[in-house]
């Protein structure tokens, strides 16, 4: 009998095996980025994006969302996962992707590719975990005065700048808070007190996820503790869109807008429109959801953001790159004046903000 001398066993190039690799490993995607993301330091921070070279802007996001390290270029394409990232910065194919990281990284029992490309030494490993699992919890206190939902002069003034009453409000289930906590089981899991008694602060509604969690989103206008950073707090997943449980299933004519404070001004000025809105500016709808709108309505408009005074315009960039791949018209504030509808109003009033609303809805019939 002859002994047959065997080979050493080797790991497909997969997803998988090389995701399971990196964690034997002592690395996670938080590494991956700070390897592979130029200019990249730390999360939730912009930055100018090596994906474009005309980037004049900080455009480029990288985030934790549900667990998973999300890259955003605003400018370009958001909601990336790092190989989606990989992909768009090398023009190469996802197998490719992955044979870069195998050989980056030296995942040695993983099969190898010839035509993988190495970019760099391999980083220090850093003990920063990334839990896969485990949610961002948001609670909330909400400002209240004899059980119900209390509005403070502030509160007033800034909604009515935007021309919105806190009518309006209550009946989107808008309210101001008095406190809030976040426990991060992507850090450390501790549950951190937020008091926003002397800020201005509300949440969004609210919905159930899959494990059982409230999902919320916050929005705190001048920053906490006016820290411009950190104005969005959320929890909530790209399945849910704003303003759609007010709207009949079905009709003529749908607007998509790019937030809930601008789907709200509209309503006050035309009680006859129909807006719905992605969860967050430079987001899109998931294929589903987008697929049965198609079905539901005969005409769907785009409101875009007009950022027309940046170099760039990202707004635009966005509202082009779905009125092309969609095949739905987009329309937008006139250059030289505001980013959108309810800023609009702000700096031009309520009179004038109605005159460009009928142009705007004039003008849908004519593209549409």
């Amino acid at each position: 009998m002859f002994k047959i001398k065997s080979k050493e066993l080797r790991k497909k190039l997969t997803r998988a095996n090389v995701e399971e690799e990196l964690r034997l490993n002592g690395w996670n995607e938080y590494d991956l980025a700070k390897h592979y993301i130029d200019g990249f330091k730390k999360l939730n921070t912009q930055i100018k994006s090596d994906l474009r070279d005309n980037d004049k802007n900080n455009s480029l996001l990288t985030r934790v969302h549900n667990g998973k390290l999300v890259i955003s270029d605003f400018g370009l394409k958001t909601g990336m996962n790092i190989y989606n990232y990989l992909i768009l910065k090398h023009s190469c194919s996802f197998i490719q992707t992955l044979n870069t990281i195998r050989n980056d990284f030296n995942l040695d029992r993983i099969e190898k590719l010839p035509s993988g490309r190495v970019r760099r030494k391999v980083p220090v490993k850093h003990n920063k975990i990334i839990k896969e699992t485990l949610p961002v919890k948001i609670e909330v206190k909400r400002t209240r005065y004899k059980s119900k939902v209390h509005w403070l002069r502030k509160d007033i003034r800034y909604w009515k700048q935007y021309g919105i009453s806190t009518n309006k409000l209550e009946e989107k289930k808008i309210a101001p808070l008095d406190t809030f906590w976040i426990t991060n089981y992507n850090t450390n899991g501790r549950r951190t007190t937020f008091d926003v008694s002397k800020d201005l602060c509300y949440v969004y509604p609210s919905f159930r996820n899959k494990e059982g969690f409230f999902m919320y989103k916050l929005y705190i206008p001048e920053g906490f503790k006016n820290n411009n950073n950190f104005k969005w707090i959320s929890n909530v997943n790209k399945k849910v869109i704003q303003n759609i449980e007010h709207i009949p299933k079905s009709g003529d004519l749908l607007i998509i807008q790019s937030s809930y404070k601008d789907i709200m001004l509209m309503e006050e000025l035309d009680s006859s429109v129909n807006v719905i809105a992605p969860n967050g500016e430079g987001i899109w709808f998931e294929d589903e959801a987008w697929n049965q709108l198609r079905k539901n309505w005969k005409r769907i408009v785009l409101f875009a953001n007009n950022d027309s005074n940046k170099e760039d315009n990202p707004g635009l960039a966005f509202a082009r790159k779905h009125s092309e791949k969609y095949n739905i018209p987009f329309v937008c504030t006139p250059n030289g004046t505001t980013s959108d509808i309810s800023d609009y109003y702000k700096e031009y009033g309520k009179g004038k903000t109605q005159v460009l609303l009928k142009e705007i809805l004039n003008n849908i019939n004519l593209i549409t």
